[in-house]
């Protein structure tokens, strides 16, 4: 069964046209039922992951994002076409207008939808862990790198710059140095918001102003 999306409220953090929610997944259900709404080329992408959690995030993430989408266009989501940008960003065939995004790490999903202006998301799992100095060259300017001095303000350097680079259509291949979110610098006509309330998740919202 597909998990329902939960709303993330605005707190005053982005503008009412902006619509986030979450998702809670198990990384072990059947992708059979995780994936209702998937078109054979979804099903056919679905089953080259070679891990079986791989594939259970992409079923349930873009058979919730169906979801999300027909209500809002008030059509079938199995009748949904998408087409690809140049590095990946899926839109819908019919209404190029609509922008949506979609980000999962772990046991979560992030989906978030604007009719008005465009949107990027990003959720990375916290791992306590991780080596993040040893990152802090690909990611970050030098300056940028000095003001970092703990893991989760890595990982909220690199959510808030990968939900940037996704809203401009861009990709995480695309300038990640030359973003310094933790002097809170966006892209121009572009704005981004910290995701806090995600136990053990960090996420970052980036939108057109």
């Amino acid at each position: 069964m597909t998990p329902a999306p939960i709303p993330i409220p605005t707190a005053g953090r982005w503008p009412a046209d902006v619509e986030l929610w979450r998702v809670e997944l198990s990384v072990d259900a059947d992708t059979a039922g995780a994936g209702r709404y998937l078109a054979a080329s979804e099903i056919e992408r679905m089953t080259r992951y070679a891990q079986h959690a791989d594939r259970v995030r992409f079923a349930v993430a873009r058979s919730v994002l169906r979801g999300i989408l027909g209500a809002h266009l008030g059509c079938d989501p199995a009748q949904l076409q998408f087409e690809v940008g140049k590095y990946g960003r899926p839109s819908l065939v019919a209404h190029p207008g609509l922008s949506f995004n979609v980000s999962h790490s772990g046991e979560r999903v992030l989906i978030a939808l604007s009719a008005l202006r465009t949107v990027g998301v990003d959720i990375e799992s916290i791992d306590p862990a991780l080596d993040w100095r040893a990152l802090l060259d690909l990611v970050c300017a030098p300056e940028e790198a000095r003001r970092i001095g703990t893991v989760r303000a890595f990982y909220r350097c690199w959510t808030a710059k990968e939900a940037l680079l996704k809203a401009t259509g861009a990709g995480i291949g695309e300038g990640l140095k030359s973003i310094d979110v933790t002097c809170a610098q966006a892209p121009t006509a572009l704005r981004f918001a910290f995701l806090n309330e995600l136990d053990g998740y960090l996420g970052a919202l980036a939108f057109g102003i």
